[in-house]
């Protein structure tokens, strides 16, 4: 592409503090669109920014113990009678609600498989009455709904509640503890803080430094008693805690009624508004401010860069030929440095990432390996006796199909863990070397600005790169290949000799069922080893192809940017010798295109410095 056809495209930024998040993100949108023609490498360093402006994820996720009122809170933010609610312990399955134009349900299973439902269906999924201890296997349903609340890639998310009789309930609550950027913790003001509450609220407090406390059912107690609930609920929060905290008193229930029925005196007797107030406050000012900052800054960075690269052609117009061969050899010889180190990276890199496996996929395997065969161990003597009675063959089956369907559901559960732990690993292993690549490169920036007499303004950023590896591992559901009982004598003595011989036949029976349990624990082990195998094998392909990515993107980075500085010296060189009037043509066509960079770059800053 000539420079001719470059068009730099301007927009208009938020120019007052009532601007929403909303709006800065389609301003800087804009303002990728346009400078995505500059050049290829800022066209690609924009594409990543819109993707991320455009896809960030952001879990709120809904916590607290059984009956606290949960999903009433939820549909009383949304103002609809989405998810199911009773007067038992009711939500098993995790629920995440999104943005979407119209509302859709999808059930997504642990085995990967995917299913479109009606909305009126979504008891059958995610309640204990109709999918008790979760036997269809889901593992959590996304529910697309035109909501402001889940705009801005904000997730509403409903946890099964933590203590009830339901034990498996309280495992889901806290595997999705992991994804929590923020949590609204509810509490109930007719129920005292239980210490069970406090032991969970620490755990959430590991994952979640955003904590949003809220005292609900404020309609079942007068005002007198709902105060002295909230001192001591507060100060059994703060305790915990070690530090002041907000505590909101509210009634989901009436906020619900409130907005159904249009209602604004429910609304403001429910107390909810004043939350909401601060919610949306947050997730529009402090949870799009860090987004639009990081993105801005990494806009700005290329912006920066792209500007100095046309600064340093303009100042090669004017710098005389000799001076300029000279200049240039001097920056040929730092350039030969910079190519030299990048290629140290790869190398330490590729060995970070076997250090990574050996020292902690590695151990969780064998660890979770140790802990499945011993817990297995009990369950499978206790199914073995159930069936013990069966024939032969039938017994072979039940106990195979057991094992293979109890190991596999027991690596569905922790893969989905290990991967959380292995993607935010990786993410920050590479973060560590984007950073360091980006600081040699600003080291060459700066010896190129002192070399040839040219200002530069570093801009730091965050060490982005292109983050769309996808660690979804899906279970493979390879048969196991294990050969099936044909050798015992129960299956090869004829007919006539078992109806004469029934103590014989009784005795060889109990041989044969003995021979039958003592295999079927020595594939219970086989098993667990053949899917420990496959998963490592899955996660350790995955990483490498990772790093085989990162390495093209952050690398490539350095390439275009030593290639982009000492083209644009070359380029003012050129022009010099092909005469004055191209010198004078192509210094007023920079001189407009460092103008409109310019513009930009205020822009962006105005987006960054967006205040609510």
């Amino acid at each position: 592409m000539s420079d001719q056809e470059l068009e730099v495209k301007t927009v208009s930024a938020p120019t007052h503090a009532g601007d929403s998040f909303a709006t800065g993100r389609r301003a800087l949108v804009e303002l990728l669109e346009g400078a995505s023609s500059l050049s290829r490498r800022t066209a690609e360093i924009c594409e990543e920014l819109e993707e991320k402006l455009r896809s960030n994820i952001f879990n709120l996720v809904v916590v607290g113990q059984f009956k606290r009122g949960k999903t009433y809170l939820i549909n009383a933010l949304i103002g609809e009678h989405l998810l199911p609610v009773a007067v038992v312990p009711l939500t098993s399955i995790v629920t995440v609600l999104t943005y979407g134009e119209e509302t859709t349900v999808r059930v997504n299973f642990n085995d990967g498989s995917q299913k479109e439902i009606e909305l009126k269906a979504l008891p059958e999924y995610v309640t204990e009455f109709g999918n008790p201890k979760n036997v269809k296997d889901v593992r959590d349903v996304l529910i697309s709904y035109p909501s402001s609340y889940l705009e801005g890639g904000v997730r509403l998310i409903d946890t099964p509640g933590v203590g009830s009789i339901y034990v498996h309930n309280t495992d889901v609550a806290y595997q999705y503890l992991p994804r929590c950027d923020a949590a609204l913790f509810l509490l109930s003001v007719d129920q005292p803080v239980s210490q069970g509450e406090i032991d969970f609220l620490r755990d959430v407090h590991e994952y979640s430094h955003k904590i949003f406390f809220l005292l609900n059912k404020i309609d079942h107690l007068t005002s007198d008693e709902v105060r002295e609930s909230i001192t001591f609920s507060q100060n059994a929060l703060e305790a915990a805690m070690e530090g002041e905290v907000r505590l909101f008193p509210v009634s989901a229930k009436l906020a619900l009624q409130g907005k159904l029925d249009a209602s604004d005196e429910l609304l403001r007797r429910s107390g909810l508004p004043d939350f909401s107030k601060v919610l949306h406050h947050f997730l529009v000012n402090e949870k799009g401010k860090v987004l639009l900052g990081s993105a801005g800054r990494s806009l700005l960075r290329a912006l920066s860069q792209e500007r100095f690269q046309l600064e340093l052609e303009q100042q090669s117009l004017k710098t005389p030929l000799e001076e300029l061969e000279a200049k240039l050899e001097l920056f040929e010889s730092r350039r030969r440095q910079i190519l030299a180190e990048r290629e140290s990276f790869a190398i330490l890199l590729d060995g970070e990432l076997k250090r990574f496996v050996k020292d902690v996929l590695d151990k969780d395997l064998a660890r979770f390996k140790d802990d499945l065969a011993r817990s297995m161990e009990a369950g499978f003597d206790a199914f073995y006796e159930e069936q013990r009675n069966l024939s032969l063959k039938e017994l072979n089956d039940a106990l195979e199909r057991y094992v293979v369907s109890e190991v596999e559901k027991a690596f569905a559960d922790w893969r989905r863990l290990e991967e959380e732990k292995i993607a935010e690993a990786f993410e920050k292993i590479c973060n560590g070397y984007a950073a360091r690549i980006n600081g040699i490169l600003d080291e060459l920036l700066k010896f190129s600005s002192e070399l040839f007499a040219v200002p530069l303004e570093i801009v730091h950023a965050e060490s982005f790169w292109a983050r769309n590896l996808d660690f979804y591992f899906k279970m493979k559901q390879e048969p196991v290949g294990l050969d099936m009982l044909t050798d015992s004598v129960t299956q090869v003595l004829p007919g006539f000799i078992m109806k004469r011989f029934a103590k014989f036949r009784a005795y060889m029976f109990g041989v044969a069922n003995r021979f039958i349990l003592n295999k079927r624990k020595r594939h219970m082990v086989e098993t667990i080893d053949v899917q420990a195998g496959r998963i490592r094998f899955d996660f350790v392909n995955r990483l490498e192809k990772g790093k085989a990515q990162f390495q093209r993107e952050i690398l490539g980075r350095v390439d275009a940017t030593v290639d982009a500085v000492a083209q644009a010296v070359e380029k003012g060189k050129s022009e010099r010798r092909r005469g004055e009037e191209e010198v004078r043509v192509r210094s007023r066509f920079l001189d407009e295109r460092i103008a409109a960079i310019r513009g930009m770059e205020g822009k962006v800053q105005e987006i960054i410095s967006l205040k609510k």
